[in-house]
């Protein structure tokens, strides 16, 4: 029993009294919502570039495969198409 009272005194309150939930019990709450709110800003703001960018990959990609194809389609080849190089 008296080991009890003793360890409710070392944690920072008396024997006996409740800890309060109003805002005065946590200053610092006020801080780690904005953080959270940053982090979820920062986090939806780096998906948008990820899937912008991916898009744009995608688009290039559809971009050179129709060339190719239309390259491939025409009978012509890279090195038909080429000037030839004047040998001096």
């Amino acid at each position: 029993m008296i080991m009890r009272r003793r360890l409710s005194t070392f944690q920072g309150r008396p024997a006996g009294e409740q800890a309060s939930s109003g805002p005065k019990a946590r200053p610092d709450q006020a801080a780690r919502n904005a953080m959270k709110a940053d982090r979820a800003r920062d986090a939806a703001l780096a998906t948008q570039e990820y899937e912008a960018e991916k898009r744009a990959v995608l688009a290039n990609t559809e971009r050179l495969r129709a060339l190719r194809l239309a390259r491939e389609a025409g009978g012509g080849t890279p090195a038909t198409t080429k000037k030839p190089v004047k040998k001096v």
